[in-house]
């Protein structure tokens, strides 16, 4: 089965869908990734696997292809880390959540699976904003203008486990429109609900905890 999510490209500052595919297919083990990828867009292989790792799943024994969809033009920056990740716990049957086709994911991942902005972020948005998505899944970085991003859904996460508690289907997480930051320090208190939904997770946010929910072995 080939799994699809979406994500957001930059040429230049011009951002354009990027279709994330991910399929298990048979032969020696191994992540494999296609349509122009450049070098920071090759290495994801190793940041993804190990970010899954963490979370608990082990596809190492797998071989995966991932192609980076429109396959004509070059592909930069590690910004897709975290839309192949989901798309591998989808193909894998380890997410059973429908994902939004409405829903780009952006942002690069790390070893232990936190998710970290990277440069083009605010292009990319903007981008999506243009593109017509509805959410955007993607690591707090207070660069951004949040005001200008009102009008876009966008849901700040820190680590993988997040994001998968946002799209799995039993889980209870607490969403909030607003979070207090050590922004608050310097009078923004309200600076928070200029955008939408942030993570439960973050240190600071008003909210209560609850367990991940587990995933299918």
């Amino acid at each position: 089965m080939t799994v699809k999510i979406l994500s957001i490209g930059l040429r230049g500052l011009e951002g354009y869908r990027v279709q994330v595919e991910v399929q298990e297919v048979p032969g020696i083990a191994a992540m494999v990734i296609v349509g122009l990828p450049d070098a920071s867009v090759k290495e994801a292989k190793e940041r993804v696997l190990a970010s899954l790792y963490a979370f608990g799943c082990d596809f190492f024994d797998k071989r995966l292809v991932v192609h980076l969809s429109p396959p004509e033009r070059k592909k930069h920056s590690p910004m897709f880390d975290l839309a192949m990740a989901i798309g591998i716990l989808k193909a894998m049957g380890k997410l059973t959540a429908p994902v939004s086709p409405d829903a780009a994911f952006l942002g690069s991942l790390s070893l232990d699976g936190a998710i970290q902005p990277v440069d083009g972020m605010l292009p990319a948005i903007l981008a999506a904003k243009k593109l017509g998505f509805q959410k955007v899944y993607l690591p707090y970085d207070p660069t951004l203008p949040l005001h200008h991003l009102k009008d876009l859904d966008c849901i700040f996460v820190q680590t993988l486990e997040e994001t998968v508690q946002y799209l799995h289907p039993s889980s209870t997480v607490t969403r909030q429109t607003k979070c207090l930051s050590p922004l608050d320090a310097k009078g923004t208190r309200d600076i928070w609900a200029h955008f939408g939904r942030v993570s439960r997770r973050g240190d600071g946010c008003l909210g209560s905890s609850e367990e991940a929910p587990a995933l299918e072995p």
